[in-house]
């Protein structure tokens, strides 16, 4: 029994640990970004991936090694060097665990569904982060998550609510903020704790 409590007692600590750290790193100013005063890339991947470590079921769908996809548009201006960009700060927090996981990336160019499907499978993809793409198309990648139970991120908040992106990293009174769509969150088989919902902005998506 005192070995049951004992792991008990450390895994409401770590969990402590990790919600106290989320908040404090929301809590600072952003510093000076290079794209429209978004929040810089090394914030942006601390909370991505800190975040990560919220959803009850990420265990449930991914393996020992979590497969992070990296996905941009081709006719999208800027939308490749985000997803390079993102891709090279995620790789500075290469020993960081999620989960008890070891995480790796992967870059894809989004051509449509049935081939991002068949680069998904093959890579084992367990969370899809988004750069920004026309609405239709990001929807359209939103169906492929939905129907495979991967988990959607962006680092645009504004693709939260005019596409039904679950999760983004974004802005709000000059802070940084992670904003959740949990009707998106449930369709992709995501489960996110209370607590942490108690420090997201919940959104939904837009009426069409």
């Amino acid at each position: 029994m005192k070995s049951t409590n004992t792991k008990h007692n450390t895994c409401g600590l770590l969990h402590y640990l990790l919600m106290a750290g989320i908040m404090a790193l929301m809590s600072l100013p952003p510093s000076a970004s290079a794209d429209n005063g978004d929040v810089p890339l090394d914030l942006q991947a601390k909370l991505f991936l800190t975040a990560l470590t919220y959803d009850k079921n990420l265990e449930k769908r991914a393996d020992a090694l979590l497969t992070i996809g990296i996905v941009y548009f081709p006719d999208a201006p800027h939308s490749k060097k985000e997803a390079e960009d993102f891709s090279k700060t995620l790789q500075a927090f290469k020993d960081k665990k999620i989960s008890g996981r070891s995480f790796k990336t992967a870059l894809f160019t989004f051509n449509g569904n049935s081939e991002l499907k068949k680069k998904i499978a093959e890579e084992e993809i367990d969370v899809v982060f988004i750069t920004r793409g026309e609405k239709e198309q990001i929807k359209q990648l939103l169906r492929l998550t939905q129907s495979e139970q991967i988990l959607s991120c962006t680092s645009n908040a504004a693709h939260v609510t005019s596409c039904g992106v679950t999760m983004a990293v974004g802005l709000k009174d000059n802070k940084p903020k992670i904003y959740l769509n949990l009707s998106s969150a449930k369709h992709e088989g995501a489960d996110f704790s209370a607590k942490f919902l108690r420090i997201a902005e919940i959104v939904d998506e837009e009426s069409k």
